[in-house]
């Protein structure tokens, strides 16, 4: 018997995953199709890019978890070239930004639960401000959030077709928590969902390839910055043609 026909997995060189992943995952990607991102009116959606995630500076997290428990370090100031450039291009080519931070009103979560059960220091809630280079410009749209994905128990949704979204870029962290969660439920909504890898991170290096690897196998599309922004600008002028 003739064995099926193998796939060629579409994944961007290199591979967000590299050496990460072992041979017999990476069969289980060979032997099934991504769906390609599609659309004509992408929105994309940044997950937690505040402060408090840069703190202590570009150092390995190992050093920084005395004192700053919550800062992703080096990983979050990697990303963050790449996501000004993403804002920018975004921005010249009319696509909306949806920024998401976490609601800091005490009154929200008299419970005190947290949107992981990971014990932590309670951080300085000013440190919530989304970073200054990343800051929302004039009318674009900003949700407040209790628990990990950017949807649960918010008017996100409710925005996205607002602004008439065919499909999502998502982009932020953490690439394992609140940005997969948040992967999963637009995938779930039935948005067509691109992560940007470079535009992602983690505390946990490991995490953010197992995680990427696991949503470019089952919800999205994994694709580096240049990808996004050819794609973005190829959705856009796909759209005027349509006009």
């Amino acid at each position: 018997m003739n064995a099926p026909p193998v796939s060629t997995p579409q994944v961007t060189s290199p591979r967000a995953w590299d050496g990460a992943i072992d041979a017999a995952s990476l069969a289980l990607l060979a032997r099934r199709k991504v769906r390609p991102f599609a659309g004509t009116r992408p929105v994309i959606v940044a997950v937690d890019l505040y402060d408090l995630v840069y703190d202590g500076g570009a150092k390995p997290v190992t050093e920084l978890m005395a004192d700053f428990p919550a800062s992703c370090g080096e990983h979050a100031w990697r990303a963050l070239p790449p996501t000004v450039e993403l804002y920018a291009a975004a921005r010249a080519s009319g696509v909306p930004i949806v920024h998401v931070t976490y609601d800091t009103r005490l009154e929200t979560d008299p419970r005190g639960i947290h949107p992981t059960n990971r014990k932590r220091r309670q951080p300085d809630l000013a440190l919530y401000k989304i970073k200054d280079e990343l800051a929302p410009v004039a009318g674009e749209l900003v949700v407040y959030k209790k628990r990990a994905s950017a949807f649960f128990g918010t008017p996100l949704a409710a925005f996205l077709n607002e602004l008439g979204a065919d499909s999502i870029f998502v982009i932020g962290e953490s690439t394992s928590g609140c940005a997969r969660s948040s992967v999963v439920e637009a995938w779930s909504l039935g948005y067509p969902v691109a992560v940007i890898s470079d535009c992602c991170f983690d505390r946990s290096e490991l995490a953010h390839k197992a995680s990427l690897f696991d949503m470019h196998l089952k919800y999205a599309e994994v694709i580096d910055v240049n990808a996004a922004i050819s794609r973005m600008r190829a959705m856009i002028t796909k759209r005027a043609g349509q006009a």
